[in-house]
């Protein structure tokens, strides 16, 4: 009986292990990372997460412990794994330029990155970020070259500047945006392939949002672009950017990025003036509910709002989410003519959720403010 037990015991043991299998990271310092990297042939492969990082934490519990994964890291690279707030962590944050968790970077044995990708992610996915950064030129790696080695053809500076979005390299893809615009025309930066530079889309909120270079450049030159992008697009482009800077100084956004000047609202509203964007004229009091927010007075707030808000579309009445996140941040506020915005609200707006949000505080404010 013991001869028949001990093979089944070894063989569930066996079995047991082969389905817990996992990336082993090693506790090596870099310099004997790359030391061992140079000995064995083997790029080193850098975790870098914080412990607070939800992302990071599945793709430990999951993908890590894939085991084709597993087998696949223990047996081609040398494998670091990083807090990036501890250690040798934000000494390499600034290295490797990491600007969002996780972040994963292939280094060779000088240290150089030869690729570095962002994000939690599938296993499939992370294994085809991997098998791309394991060949020699890849995107990363060569293009990394070409900046470095002096070329600065436009095409190639676009992409290179995506590419630094992707890699959460955001001051880097500000600085190359920077670069390539200014050595730009005015009518090479207006190309439609160049749009994506200015336009609504994954790099926006990097390269063309609030207070930006790009988007102030394409209120003042916004024609320039219709020969190539329809007006359509152009106008929701402006149109949200706008309506996004009213409510970041509503909530407050607006000044921890930038410093309040009048002077910057009103260069809008003469911007806007000469549009032809079909919103226009509420642009135009949405900047002056700006100044007034900036400016720290939300009884002028409350009565701009009141006065147009039953004009408003749809998108811009949605300003009215951050006039409550304004308000709810000034003590003791009890939202004077909170009824009579209530009515024009209810009566005008088809978005339930607004109207079932005043409605709430119309019966709350109510009887306080008449009392």
């Amino acid at each position: 009986m013991k001869k028949i037990l001990l093979p089944l015991l070894l063989f569930t043991y066996c079995f047991a292990m082969a389905q817990n299998r996992k990336i082993n990271f090693d506790a090596f310092s870099f310099k004997e990372a790359f030391e061992r990297s140079k000995i064995q042939g083997k790029l080193v492969f850098v975790d870098c997460y914080t412990v607070w990082c939800g992302p990071c934490k599945q793709m430990e519990a999951g993908v890590f412990k894939t085991d084709s994964v597993a087998d696949f890291f223990n047996s081609n690279f040398i494998n670091l794994k990083l807090d990036m707030e501890k250690g040798e962590g934000p000494a390499a944050l600034k290295t490797y330029n990491v600007g969002a968790f996780p972040s994963y970077l292939l280094l060779d044995n000088l240290g150089k990155v030869v690729y570095k990708f962002v994000g939690g992610m599938s296993a499939d996915k992370f294994m085809t970020h991997i098998r791309k950064g394991m060949k020699p030129g890849n995107e990363v790696e060569k293009m990394n070259a070409r900046y470095t080695d002096g070329e600065r053809d436009h095409d190639f500076l676009r992409e290179y500047v995506l590419l630094k979005i992707r890699m959460s390299e955001r001051i880097e893809a500000k600085q190359i945006n920077n670069e390539l615009m200014t050595i730009m025309t005015p009518k090479e930066r207006a190309l439609r392939k160049n749009w994506v530079l200015f336009g609504e889309n994954r790099y926006a909120m990097y390269l063309s949002d609030v207070g930006s270079p790009n988007f102030k450049y394409l209120v003042g030159h916004w024609k320039d672009f219709l020969k190539e992008v329809p007006k359509d697009t152009i106008d929701k482009k402006m149109s949200a950017v706008l309506r996004k800077t009213c409510g970041w100084t509503m909530n407050g956004f607006y000044f921890k990025e930038f410093e309040y000047k009048r002077s910057d609202f009103e260069e809008y509203k003469k911007q806007i003036k000469l549009t032809e964007m079909p919103d226009k004229e509420q642009l135009l009091v949405l900047m002056d509910v700006a100044i007034a927010a900036s400016e720290k007075n939300p009884e002028l707030v409350t009565d701009l709002l009141v006065a147009n808000i039953a004009s408003f579309s749809e998108d811009n009445r949605r300003i009215l989410f951050e006039y409550i996140s304004m308000c709810s941040t000034i003590k003791g506020y009890n939202y004077p003519k909170i009824v009579l915005l209530a009515d024009e609200v209810i009566k005008s707006s088809s978005n339930s959720f607004l109207i079932n949000t005043f409605t709430k505080y119309k019966i709350k404010y109510a009887t306080s403010n008449e009392n």
